[in-house]
């Protein structure tokens, strides 16, 4: 290893490094994020810098539980640890953790470990009193008794509970009533949680912001309060089947703060309890409706009134011609538009919506097979703001039809052709896109060498490419 380089001042001999403060360095470590050998390296240049790199690093993602104890002394500042990569985490490891990191840490993420039970959850949750999250998502064996353990981590503002199976309505209470600052709580797949559950979490944790009720079997009787949370920012309702038409109309009044909302495969809710549950919510930036039901002029007329909204997710939805017509009249200018999967889009229909949100930043048509050169053409004059175009197996476009985006659309960052006709003369066009980092091309039979020389040419920017199944 080579040594530091020292310099003569007066006839003494200093290291340079020295003028620096800690803070300074500091400041240095902060800028090598890129690659994480970088801050490696950094530490074996000399005793100093490995004290003061030790010092620096606050997020830990350890390969083996059995390395923790030494880890933790090497690092004493440590906020955040990541134990995705030791499936067996027991209670000697949250006993060491929970005494090695008594006031600094602040996240932990147990999403796939095991072994651990409710003494190890509660000898953390009572030791490190500056938790403010914790992932215990999949735990598939966790029972009420661990979240009475949760419950004494009093600072907790976000809990991740998905697919903890055997968790009811008791845990989820005990939990609402310990854990007053919840801002974020996750509970998809939470089968034994209903409405009581929810109702607590409502009605004592007055500051949820994000609340994902995914696949839970919930009715109206718990949305109510939900909907009277303030400070509710992104609400998912995804799969709860419970939720339907008759249900919402008792609904007085909607979620104002309200910016977020999923209720992806709510196959029993049309447009009309669609629009009692986005009552008063005026400010909703995002809607994703996708595999739900048949998206009519009815259904994108009751949305009309958000001015605000900026994103609209249909994937995988039926939708008529007339659907998409009128969601074409809007006056809000749509930032964001998924038609992924959706039967019933054709040339007619996806020309009125693209040449009257000229604002799009994302548009996904992936296997919208009905579809020709005709909507490239209107997309790509259009749409010229476009960073984000996905439009895998759309298999009726020509070849020609591809030079078009590289021509008109400059400003793409993502564009998936995956199973398409374009060929080198179209590569060579959309090489203009300089700011390209994602590209993928797989099953794109008529592309040579020559096309992928043109790409590595003018996408300098590029991080992902995907060649999948090319006889190249």
């Amino acid at each position: 290893m080579k040594k530091q380089k020292q310099h003569c001042f007066g006839g003494f001999i200093f290291n340079p490094f020295d003028l620096l403060s800690e803070e300074i360095i500091f400041i240095i470590l902060d800028l090598l994020n890129q690659n994480p050998l970088d801050k490696k390296s950094f530490s074996l240049v000399c005793k100093s810098f490995y004290a003061t790199e030790s010092k620096h690093r606050r997020a830990l993602k350890p390969l083996r539980p059995e390395h923790l104890p030494a880890i933790l002394c090497r690092y004493p500042n440590i906020t955040h640890l990541d134990l995705t990569l030791c499936s067996c985490v027991t209670d000697t490891s949250l006993s060491i953790i929970s005494n090695a990191c008594t006031a600094g840490l602040r996240s932990i993420d147990f999403s796939r470990s095991r072994l651990f039970s409710t003494s190890g959850l509660l000898s953390l949750a009572l030791n490190c009193k500056n938790l403010v999250e914790i992932d215990l998502s999949n735990g598939t064996e966790l029972k009420d008794s661990a979240m009475v353990a949760v419950a004494e981590a009093k600072n907790l503002e976000k809990l991740w509970l998905a697919r903890c199976k055997s968790i009811t309505d008791m845990g989820v209470g005990c939990v609402a009533v310990g854990c007053r600052k919840l801002k974020f709580i996750c509970l998809k797949w939470c089968l034994g949680v209903g409405d009581l559950g929810v109702g607590l979490i409502s009605v004592k944790c007055k500051h949820i912001r994000f609340l994902d009720l995914s696949y839970l079997p919930i009715t109206n009787k718990c949305l109510s309060s939900v909907l009277r949370l303030q400070h509710l920012e992104e609400l998912i309702l995804e799969g709860c089947f419970g939720i339907d038409d008759d249900s919402l109309a008792v609904l007085k009044h909607g979620c104002k703060s309200l910016k977020s909302l999923d209720v992806s495969t709510c196959q029993n809710l049309s447009h009309n309890g669609l629009s009692s549950l986005i009552s008063g919510a005026e400010g909703l930036q995002q809607l994703t409706l996708a595999h739900g039901s048949p998206v009519t002029s009815s259904l994108a007329d009751c949305l009309k009134k958000l001015s605000l909204l900026q994103s609209v997710k249909l994937d995988a939805c039926l939708i008529t011609y007339d659907g998409l017509k009128t969601l074409g009249n809007w006056c809000v200018s749509l930032r964001e538009l998924s038609l992924s999967k959706c039967s019933g889009v054709t040339d007619e229909g996806l020309s009125s919506v693209v040449t009257k949100h000229k604002d799009l930043r994302k548009l996904d048509i992936t296997c919208c097979r009905k579809i020709t050169d005709v909507s490239i053409a209107h997309i790509t004059n259009s749409c010229n703001s476009l960073t984000s175009l996905r439009m895998e197996s759309c298999t009726l476009v020509s070849r020609e039809a591809f030079v078009l985006i590289g021509q008109q659309c400059n400003l793409l960052e993502e564009l998936d052709l995956t199973d398409n006709e374009i060929d080198d003369k179209g590569l060579k066009s959309i090489s203009r896109c300089s700011k390209l980092s994602n590209l993928k091309l797989g099953i794109c039979l008529n592309i040579t060498d020559e096309g992928l020389i043109r790409i590595s040419r003018g996408c300098s920017k590029l991080l992902e490419l995907d060649l999948y199944r090319l006889a190249i």
